[in-house]
C-alpha cells in the first residue's frame, strides 16, 4: 500500500476515533456551572442540573438508560435548556476544582438523593425539581418543556407586578408562582410570598391566607392562649384592651373571633359590666359565620345578661322580638328563644304564661333532643311551682318512656321525677324512679354518669 494511502487512512481513523470519542464523552451534557450560565444567558435559555451517582446509584443509571442516552432526549430539549451534570462517582476521582464545584451545588440546594434534577433560571434560582420518572424520554422531555413554559409565565407575571401596585400587583405576583410547587416555593419565593402577604393584608384577595394560612394560625393559636393566660392573671380591663388590639390587628375566622369575644364575655360579666357584655353579644351575634342554633343561644344569653342586670322586661321583649322575627326559619333554632323566654317568665312567677311558652317551644323542637329535653324538664318545674304536680310528673314519665329517644336523656328525665317527688316527700318512690334511671341506660360510662347523679341525689335528700 502506498504511503501516501497508509497515512490518508490513518489520518480517518484517528478522526473518526476522536470523533467517537467526542460523541461518548459530550452526551449533550456539560460539567462547568459557571459556563452553563454564561451560555444560557447568551442565548435566553434555562439550566438542568442533573445530581447523579453515574456508576453506583440504580436509579442514575436507569434514568441515563431509559431518558438522557436516548437520541431524542437532547434534541428535545436543547432549545430551552443547558445541559450540567453533577456528578458523585465512587469509582472515578474527579478533579479536585470540579469536585468542590458539585458539592458545593449539592449544598445550596440540599440534595441528599440521586438522581435528582433542578431546573433553574440563569440566576440559578429554581423552577421545577424531578427525579427518575418512568415514562423514557418523551415524556421526560414534556415534562421539562412544561416547566420551562411555566418559568416564562412566571418571568412575564414578575414584569407585569413590577408596573401595578396593591392588589392588582399582589394577584399577578401570586400568578407568578402558584404553578411551581410549594416545595419549591415555600424555601426559594419567601420574599415574593411576604409581599403578596403583605399587600393583602386584610385577606380581601385571599391570598394571604392563601400563602400565609398555615403561619397565621399558629400565630393565633399562640394569641389565644396569651389571651387565657391574661384573662386568669391580669386585670380584666388590661386583658379586654388587648383582645380589642388583637382583633383590630388579625384576621381570624368567625369561629375563632367568637371564642375570643367569649372571653371578653366573661371578662366583662365578671367585673358587671352589662353594658359591656351586652355589646360584645351583639359583635358575636353580627358575626357572619354565626347563624341558626349558635346565634339563638347567643340572644338567649343576652337576654339573661338583661334580666341579670335587672332588666327583666327587657330581656323579655328581646326574645319576643327574635321569636316572631324567626317564625320563617328552622323550628329548631326558635326553642333556645323559647326556653329563655320560659325561664324568665317563670323567675317572675308567671308559672301559666311560662308553661305556655315552654308547650310552644316543644312543639317547635322536633330534631334537637337535647334543647328537648331541656325544654320538656322546663315546663314540668313550671307546672310544678303551679300547682299542677301531677301533670308535671305526668310529662317527665311520657318523655321517659318514650323509646325514639337517647337513653341518658330519658334517664334525665327520671331523675328530675324523682327529685319533684322527694319535694312532695314521696322519697320511696323516688328511689324507685331513681333505680330505674340507672336500669334504662346501657352504656357503661352513662350508667356510671346516672349512678353518680343518683348518688348525689340520695346524698342531699336521704338525711
Amino acid at each position: 500500500m502506498p504511503r501516501t494511502e497508509f497515512f490518508w487512512i490513518l489520518s480517518i481513523a484517528v478522526f473518526c476515533s476522536l470523533i467517537g470519542s467526542t460523541v461518548r464523552a459530550d452526551d449533550g451534557f456539560g460539567t462547568d456551572v459557571a459556563a452553563a450560565i454564561s451560555k444560557a444567558k447568551k442565548e435566553n435559555k434555562d439550566i438542568m442540573l442533573l445530581f447523579t451517582g453515574s456508576d453506583w446509584c440504580p436509579p442514575c443509571k436507569k434514568l441515563e438508560v431509559e431518558v438522557f442516552s436516548q437520541p431524542d432526549f437532547v434534541p428535545g430539549v436543547e432549545n430551552n435548556f443547558v445541559l450540567v451534570k453533577l456528578d458523585f462517582p465512587k469509582s472515578l476521582e474527579l478533579p479536585e476544582d470540579l469536585q468542590k464545584q458539585n458539592e458545593e451545588m449539592a449544598s445550596t440546594y440540599g440534595v441528599e438523593g440521586f438522581p435528582t434534577v433542578i431546573m433553574v433560571d440563569t440566576s440559578l434560582k429554581p423552577f421545577a425539581f424531578a427525579g427518575y420518572q418512568e415514562g423514557g424520554a418523551e415524556n421526560f422531555i414534556k415534562m421539562m418543556t412544561e416547566a420551562h413554559e411555566r418559568r416564562v409565565d412566571r418571568d412575564e407575571n414578575l414584569a407585569a407586578a413590577q408596573k401595578q401596585s396593591g392588589g392588582e400587583r399582589a394577584q399577578l405576583l401570586d400568578a407568578a408562582i402558584s404553578e411551581l410547587g410549594e416545595e419549591i416555593v415555600s424555601v426559594y419565593y419567601t420574599d415574593v410570598v411576604e409581599e403578596i402577604v403583605k399587600l393583602d393584608k386584610n385577606n380581601e384577595l385571599g391570598l394571604r391566607a392563601k400563602w400565609n394560612g398555615a403561619a397565621d394560625a399558629e400565630m393565633r393559636k399562640v394569641i389565644l392562649a396569651d389571651m387565657l393566660v391574661m384573662s386568669r392573671m391580669a386585670k380584666p380591663e388590661q386583658t379586654m384592651n388587648f383582645i380589642d388590639k388583637v382583633l383590630a390587628e388579625f384576621d381570624f375566622a368567625d369561629s375563632e373571633k367568637l371564642n375570643i369575644l367569649q372571653i371578653k364575655l366573661n371578662l366583662a360579666r365578671e367585673t358587671e359590666r352589662t353594658d359591656a357584655a351586652t355589646e360584645i353579644l351583639d359583635q358575636m351575634i353580627g358575626l357572619d359565620g354565626v347563624v341558626g342554633s349558635t346565634k339563638q343561644r347567643l340572644l338567649a344569653k343576652k337576654a339573661y345578661v338583661l334580666a341579670g342586670a335587672g332588666q327583666i322586661d327587657d330581656a323579655i321583649r328581646l326574645l319576643e322580638e327574635q321569636i316572631t322575627a324567626s317564625k320563617d326559619r328552622p323550628a329548631a333554632d326558635v326553642g333556645y328563644l323559647y326556653l329563655a323566654k320560659g325561664e324568665l317568665l317563670r323567675k317572675k312567677e308567671k308559672w301559666t304564661d311560662a308553661t305556655t311558652v315552654f308547650n310552644n317551644g316543644i312543639l317547635a323542637t322536633s330534631n334537637n333532643v337535647d334543647l328537648l329535653v331541656d325544654l320538656v324538664g322546663a315546663k314540668s318545674d313550671a307546672l310544678f311551682a303551679g300547682g299542677q304536680q301531677a301533670e308535671a310528673l305526668r310529662l317527665l314519665d311520657e318523655f321517659s318512656e318514650n323509646k325514639t329517644l337517647p337513653e341518658d336523656l330519658r334517664a334525665e328525665a327520671l331523675l328530675q321525677k324523682s327529685i319533684l317527688m322527694r319535694k312532695l316527700n314521696r322519697n320511696r318512690q323516688a328511689r324507685l324512679v331513681e333505680n330505674r334511671a340507672v336500669e334504662i341506660v346501657k352504656s357503661p360510662t352513662e350508667k356510671a354518669a346516672v349512678q353518680k347523679m343518683v348518688k348525689l341525689l340520695r346524698a342531699k335528700f336521704d338525711q
